[in-house]
């Protein structure tokens, strides 16, 4: 543990926490006093039960009877200096090689190639020849899902107009304002649980989706837009395009249940539309009142936003911080067939008029 003065003077700073054998990092992080300490005394102190890999890791170590090795690779910095450092990083090393959760702060900014560079900041506006749907995929799209990928995160369900639906000649994935998939609805179904509705379609044909795909819709997204439909539609008579944002609350669907014991968080004060995973995930996490012993029970804790599910996480550990007596948990993202079910639904019929409390268990 660092003494009182080793913690005054060096700040904050980015460490990771290296396997002695291989002398490999398997976790990097940033932090302030003697926050490279609390993984190993958070091992020792709860590690039962909790099967996140990091904690894995250290597990092996310590069966080999070695300890886990603490390196500090940059220090003296600003609280901002050291997110960009800790992003950086662990970008360069590749979630798939240590055992961070989620990529850092900024992620907007982070590792990307060169081809979805020049797409984000040189796709070409978009030129509307056909009546047509958008649907802002952002929270469930990945830089390597294939076209039918896309099109499951595309399809359902959404609340949206029924009479607007008739209209759609195709319906178009968006992603961070980029087209990324571009097909044809051949019918539309509601759900029988639900007031959403879902598509049952086909990829457009090749001089659509020619027309269309990676092309930008920027000019037609508005600042604040919350809704993630949006139609274009052709006046033929007046030879101009309608910008129609759908009317349907995404919000208005009070029979959502949650089956899974979760803690719902609300990030109302740090939630912005376009928000990357990464950053929701760092606005959830903590660090929040809530009883260690009860959260520990949580398997899942959703992202709230207006009354919105935003995003779903798996909890791998909580930690706690006895001089403020608050805690905070790191995770993952959950599977994608639960981010599915509840991302975009309604919890408002969780909550009372006037609730205050940021925290809500559910099943627990």
């Amino acid at each position: 543990m660092f003494s009182p003065l080793t913690q005054e003077r060096i700040g904050s700073y980015v460490y990771c926490l290296m396997d002695p054998e291989t002398k490999e990092a398997f976790y990097i992080g940033k932090g302030k006093g003697n926050r490279v300490f609390d993984h190993i005394n958070s091992y020792n102190e709860q590690a039962v039960g909790d099967d996140s890999d990091k904690i894995a890791m250290i597990k092996e170590i310590k069966s080999r009877g070695q300890e886990v090795e603490h390196v500090i690779i940059r220090y003296g910095l600003t609280e901002k200096e050291a997110l960009e450092v800790e992003a950086a990083l662990i970008d360069y090393a590749g979630l798939d090689n240590i055992t961070n959760s989620v990529r850092g702060h900024s992620v907007n900014r982070g590792k990307i190639s060169v081809k979805e560079l020049d797409l984000v900041y040189g796709a070409k506006a978009i030129e509307v020849h056909d009546n047509l749907m958008i649907i802002k995929i952002n929270a469930l799209y990945k830089t390597d899902m294939n076209e039918q990928e896309i099109y499951e995160a595309t399809r359902k369900w959404w609340v949206v107009g029924e009479k607007n639906t008739q209209k759609v000649d195709y319906v178009l994935s968006v992603h961070n304002g980029i087209v990324r998939g571009v097909f044809r609805p051949l019918s539309w179904h509601r759900s029988l649980e639900t007031n959403r509705f879902e598509f049952v379609g086909e990829p457009a044909d090749c001089k659509s989706r020619e027309r269309y795909l990676n092309h930008s819709i920027e000019k037609y997204i508005k600042k604040g837009q919350a809704n993630p439909i949006q139609y274009l539609f052709i006046d033929n008579e007046r030879k101009r395009i309608i910008e129609i944002e759908e009317t349907s609350d995404p919000t208005d669907d009070d029979n959502i249940k949650i089956s899974e014991k979760a803690i719902l968080i609300k990030i109302n004060a740090n939630f912005r539309e376009g928000m990357s995973k990464e950053e929701i995930y760092k606005a959830t996490r903590g660090k929040w009142k809530l009883s260690l012993e009860r959260a520990k029970k949580a398997d899942y804790v959703f992202s709230i936003a207006n009354g919105v599910i935003r995003e779903v996480f798996k909890v791998d550990e909580w930690n706690s911080y006895d001089d403020i007596a608050r805690i905070e948990f790191t995770g993952n993202l959950a599977e994608d067939d639960l981010r599915t079910k509840y991302i975009n639904r309604s919890v408002k019929h969780f909550y009372s008029i006037g609730e205050a409390n940021p925290c809500k268990y559910v099943n627990i």
